[in-house]
């Protein structure tokens, strides 16, 4: 009887151990049809210890890096399961999609070329060849293959939502429309169908109908988290901030980590006035993604909003960029360095050893002054040690040979700023991650310049504003520039914009557009963004002392690199900004004579004065203008906007060597791999 009972014993658990590789193969594919790609994954990897051969299990390991834009990773399962089925179709044609997102588009292209040959009717091998065009930038071609896609099968759930999103790139709403609607006809019972419905309601801003269509989608999918987070973000753009909160806290239920979901929820109790429950969140949602740089930037204005100067948390937020900035100025990346030093001190400026970390990399730079000012106010804030004091009396004895204290100035109270620029941003209902974060980018690249006093810059971020109210608004403020902020971002990008419109006409005078990646991504874009717009404009100073031929003016290397450069000096009143693109219109009656440079400060040039004509008619307060020097890192196109009419363009050479089309990101986000 004993021998009986282990034998059944023994079949029961061999039987048991043979069929597990199955088991988890199907739990597996259950969660990657459910998108939870790490639960799906972690089966998958499960089956496969079990059985090392497993075919499926490779394909669907594929299909989920694939999902994750783990496209090497993907590459070596899909590589892996072609070894047993070499000649299946479905697999040659995911290898193609992968070789999409590693950029071998001529590979991709071989190999949907190759599928069709053998099956013309094969219509994923003509989505890989549409999403080949896509990464081109190709979107008529594109459009054309999806559409001969659907003439052979009128109801393909994927070539009607592609459609819908390329017509709605392409500056045709009704179309997009059109098509979405028939993939509702067809897939009523698709909750992708259904999120696609509500995503393209919200980017026309009908949040009522955004609204309806992603409950449908839950209804269908009481799981779908990005249908959830969706939702979210449209009852926050209604202003129904509860909603909102009890919404994210769903999703933190199911699973904590979901930062985006802390994010939203600090919005909306931001927006109820509950600032210590918003903290709370910020500083969980912080916990849990460390390298959020959007939640860090609205933790960060939380605290510098609420609490007081000397706040020990204040000081706690400021070691991480303390900490980013000394290791930036030890491998000598300065631009870098500074940025996170002033980030630093703006969220604790009592941080007495960053401040003078920060002072000596000024100095470093060649910026006395300024190293003095550091120090001073280092001497304002605390009992200051003999080092400090002694870097104090030296630097002031040697700065009183310096062109201020000549001409008897205080450069700190000169109005530099001849240029005024209003900044304001527009929201992108598609930023399901960070909702309003075109907020939070205006302020930061409103403090970026306020270390470049050639510059006034008034930042309007009480709330968003379309191109009439930002006109009106500029104009009447009396600014000569006006900017409104784009952003858009995936989990792994970012894409940053402004367009830049002449403030008196309200004409567009250029657009400056900049992506990254990685880690760091949002503070490397903000820095070349403000940097792209300050060195497109004209540099503008005034004379603000003159003896005899020699003169003052009130810009230096701080504001720019004036060696071997002479200025056309304009009576005061006599310029006007151009009515459209970037420049300064003046008459040439009006151009008194010329000022070339000979010594110079961080904030002050001295020179000689040149007159033109026979009468020296030059004064203090006239302007001073010299040309601009191109960037070379920078590539200027003429385009199209989605109104159809031409504009100048300004697009960062790293956007234009490494973005990959945001539109192809959502294309790759329609379920294709349905086994």
């Amino acid at each position: 009887m004993q021998k009986l009972w282990f034998s059944i014993f023994f079949i029961f658990i061999f039987a048991k151990g043979f069929s597990n590789p199955m088991q988890l193969y199907e739990t597996g594919k259950k969660y990657q049809q459910q998108e939870k790609w790490y639960d799906a994954i972690e089966y998958y990897q499960s089956a496969l210890a079990e059985n090392p051969s497993y075919n499926l299990v490779f394909q669907g390991l594929a299909e989920c890096f694939y999902a994750l834009s783990e496209y090497d990773q993907a590459l070596s399962f899909v590589q892996k399961a072609l070894v047993y089925k070499r000649n299946s179709s479905e697999l040659q044609g995911l290898h193609g999609f992968i070789l999409i997102g590693l950029g071998r588009l001529s590979e991709a292209k071989q190999i949907f070329s190759s599928i069709l040959k053998t099956y013309p009717n094969n219509l994923s091998a003509r989505f890989g060849l549409a999403e080949i065009e896509v990464s081109a930038g190709k979107l008529l071609s594109a459009t054309a293959l999806y559409e001969a896609a659907l003439a052979r099968q009128n109801d393909n759930r994927k070539a009607l939502l592609s459609l819908a999103l390329i017509s709605y790139e392409s500056g045709q709403p009704e179309i997009a429309r059109d098509y979405i609607n028939r993939a509702l006809r067809y897939h009523g019972d698709s909750p992708q169908v259904h999120y696609f419905a509500a995503y393209l309601a919200a980017m026309d801003s009908d949040n009522v109908l955004a609204e309806n269509r992603a409950r449908a989608a839950l209804k269908l999918n009481a799981e779908y988290d990005s249908a959830k987070a969706l939702l979210a973000s449209v009852l926050y753009a209604q202003g129904r901030y509860k909603e909102a909160v009890r919404i994210s806290d769903d999703r933190i239920s199911r699973n904590r980590n979901i930062a985006d979901a802390w994010y939203l929820k600090t919005l909306s109790q931001l927006k109820n006035r509950d600032i210590k429950a918003a903290m709370q969140s910020a500083k969980v949602g912080l916990s849990i993604d460390p390298e959020n740089e959007i939640m860090r930037a609205v933790l960060e204005e939380i605290a510098i909003d609420n609490l007081n100067f000397e706040d020990n948390y204040r000081k706690r937020l400021a070691q991480f960029h303390v900490e980013k900035a000394n290791a930036f100025s030890n491998r000598n990346i300065i631009q870098p360095a500074l940025y996170e030093y002033r980030r630093a001190l703006k969220v604790y400026p009592y941080d007495v050893e960053s401040r003078y970390a920060y002072a000596k990399l000024l100095l470093r730079l060649g910026y006395q002054e300024r190293y003095l000012e550091q120090l001073e106010f280092i001497q304002s804030i605390t009992k200051s040690n003999t080092k400090v004091n002694d870097a104090v009396e030296t630097y002031s004895k040697r700065l009183s040979t310096s062109l201020q204290s000549k001409w008897n100035i205080n450069p700190l109270y000169l109005d530099k700023g001849h240029i005024s620029i209003a900044l304001f941003y527009q929201l992108d209902p598609s930023n399901v991650f960070h909702p309003e974060a075109e907020k939070v980018a205006t302020k930061m690249i409103a403090d970026i310049f306020s270390y470049n006093r050639r510059f006034t810059i008034n930042s309007y971020i009480a709330k968003p504003h379309n191109y009439r109210d930002a006109f009106k608004t500029a104009r009447t403020s009396g600014n000569d520039y006006f900017g409104i902020v784009h952003l858009y971002e995936t989990e792994r990008d970012i894409k940053m914009s402004i367009d830049l419109y002449v403030a008196r006409t309200g004409a567009h005078a250029k657009t400056f557009s900049v992506f990254r990646s990685a880690n760091d991504r949002y503070a490397n874009a903000l820095r070349r963004l403000a940097q792209m717009l300050a060195k497109s404009m004209p540099h503008v100073g005034k004379i603000v002392k003159r003896y005899q031929s020699e003169a003052l003016i009130d810009l230096g290397k701080n504001d720019g690199d004036y060696s071997n450069t002479e200025f056309q000096v304009v009576e005061k009143g006599k310029i006007v900004f151009a009515r459209e693109g970037i420049g300064i219109v003046f008459s040439q009656d009006d151009v008194l004579g010329s000022f070339i440079p000979k010594k110079t400060n961080e904030d002050l040039t001295s020179g000689t004065l040149k007159r033109k004509g026979y009468y020296d008619r030059m004064n203090t307060g006239d302007y001073i203008i010299t040309t601009i020097k191109e960037d070379t890192d920078i590539k200027t196109e003429i385009k199209k906007n989605k109104s159809g009419k031409s504009v100048e363009v300004q697009q960062d050479l790293i956007t234009l060597n490494k973005q990959e089309p945001i539109l192809l990101k959502l294309l790759r986000t329609i379920r294709q791999f349905d086994r």
